[in-house]
């Protein structure tokens, strides 16, 4: 293994604050981080007293532990720093999975890493083009040659040992054959003309190019910017869960910033979800066809539930209680309201009707309000807490918000329901939910001050966990919390920006800082 690029060379886990450190430190007022200068620092108690740079004279004294550097959130860690948090081990089920060496509160950044390799066509802009027109040529069977580009990239820019440790990545078939593309691929390189970026790809083995083809595909993440992708070394050790313990957000220099989405105890799985959150709140069955994608089959804590309450049918006997599907004896659970339980016969025809709606929704057209209406109200009269009315119930908000907003703002309380029910941790989609329906609320009723007060905490506590207290993201909500509460007309509050319009206060700590 080679030595970590750009990694530091001293332990830096244990920080020596001085005097005169521009550092982030917690205000007590409100938990979050400011921008501040160390006036103090007592080692014996393990304090500081910070000067913020507002002004503001209250809660100056801070421990260590509440004092953190300009990118501290965002840059990453070294190595070394790394394998004390977190810890690769073996399991009977899943293979190598990564787990935590502490405990760690909901929010908190459990490590920061840097990419292995970032894959992007300007780091080899004749072979990008090379495999571009191959491409248009003859498809590829993967539908796209990022891939393939991030293999030979990787054989073309990195060290050896950088090259095995992607060698080493899980792959599904270890000893897989080379497929049809690499081979094809492989012959047109021999004949290309690709400058200073073609000796050594030249005597490239197919086999280890299928297994780099293989190792990027299922372990690499699409760059947030450009079209290329990102690999990185320990992030790939975090297995899939359909109820994650960790999300992540990018940090500095493409760094992957993984957090503990909720409470975490020593020695506790870290997870990650591979599916957008969109797809969390589709059923199981569906969520588990969609990681077939990585060829593999969850059996999370949420996968392995005998009843899966995102596909809640109304109970056909009394109409008010709801049945939800038994997973393993495709039956349904007995009616809470009146104790029916379907026949055979019906329970055949409601799944096989579940089945049809499925297949509509999946085929409606966005622009067409009135056909989603159509089927969503249609609907209504069988479904009640399914994931297919919240998928047309986001349709519905969307259009409509520039058309009705009271309309939308029931789509989108019926969205906020369906998710808190179906599943109850925080999301980037439910934290906006709550965001966006404050910002409804600011212009169709803004004397109810608590109620906007209750939209824009909600989403900036989600926030703060998702992403940290100092990132743009978690800004927006909390200014707007801050002007609702500091003002007497909450119409004044500018929801569409969130920035404060000059009014005196302590602003939100920003991701960056000047030194």
């Amino acid at each position: 293994m080679t030595k970590e690029r750009g990694a530091k060379v001293e332990d830096d886990d244990e920080l020596r604050w001085k005097i005169g450190d521009r550092v982030y430190a917690l205000w007590a007022g409100n938990n979050c981080y400011y921008v501040s200068t160390i006036a103090e620092v007592n080692e014996t108690n393990r304090t500081v007293v910070v000067t913020w740079d507002d002004a503001d004279t209250s809660h100056r004294k801070v421990s260590f532990d509440q004092v953190m550097r300009p990118s501290d959130e965002t840059a990453a860690w070294s190595r070394s720093r790394i394998e004390k948090r977190a810890t690769v081990r073996s399991t009977k089920q899943k293979g190598r999975c990564l787990f935590i060496n502490e405990a760690c509160e909901p929010g908190q950044v459990v490590f920061a890493e840097r990419p292995l390799l970032v894959a992007l066509p300007a780091v080899a802009p004749k072979l990008w083009e090379c495999l571009q027109k191959l491409h248009e040529a003859q498809p590829l069977n993967l539908g796209t040659i990022t891939f393939h580009f991030a293999a030979l990239v990787s054989v073309l820019t990195l060290e050896p040992g950088d090259i095995d440790i992607i060698r080493d990545k899980y792959v599904p078939e270890p000893d897989e054959e080379p497929n049809e593309d690499v081979l094809r691929i492989l012959k047109v390189l021999q004949e290309a003309d690709l400058d200073g970026e073609h000796h050594r790809i030249r005597n490239l083995e197919a086999k280890n190019f299928q297994r780099l083809v293989s190792a990027w595909r299922y372990n690499s993440f699409g760059h947030h910017k450009e079209d290329g992708l990102v690999l990185y070394n320990r992030i790939s050790m975090c297995a899939h869960s359909c109820d994650p313990t960790c999300c992540w957000s990018y940090g500095d220099e493409d760094a992957f910033v993984l957090r503990s989405r909720m409470a975490l105890e020593k020695g506790g799985e870290l997870t990650i979800s591979y599916l957008q959150d969109e797809d969390l709140l589709k059923s199981t069955g569906v969520r588990q066809q969609k990681l077939q994608n990585w060829k593999f089959t969850c059996m999370c804590p949420r996968c392995s539930l005998k009843v899966d309450v995102g596909r809640g049918i109304r109970c056909q006997r009394c109409k008010v209680g709801v049945l939800y599907p038994e997973v393993p004896t495709r039956g349904f659970e007995t009616c809470k309201v009146c104790g029916s339980n379907p026949s055979s016969e019906d329970t055949q025809m409601l799944l096989h009707m579940e089945e049809e709606y499925v297949a509509r929704v999946d085929t409606l057209d966005k622009k067409d309000l009135d056909d989603v209406q159509t089927v969503y109200q249609a609907a209504l009269e069988i479904f009640e807490r399914h994931w297919i009315l919240y998928v047309m119930d986001t349709i519905l908000w969307e259009g409509q918000r520039q058309k009705n907003i009271m309309v939308a703002m029931e789509h989108q309380r019926r969205r906020i329901d369906f998710h808190q029910h179906y599943y109850f941790r925080p999301t980037f989609i439910l934290a906006w939910c709550h965001e966006e329906l404050g910002d409804c609320m600011v212009q169709q009723f803004p004397s109810r001050k608590w109620h906007l007060m209750q939209e824009f905490q909600r989403a900036y506590q989600m926030l703060a966990i998702l992403c940290g207290t100092t990132h743009q993201y978690t800004a927006s909500p909390y200014n707007k919390l801050w002007q609702v509460s500091n003002t007497n007309n909450s119409a004044q509050v500018n929801a569409s920006a969130g920035s404060n319009d000059g009014e005196t206060r302590k602003p939100v700590a920003q991701a960056s800082i000047s030194m």
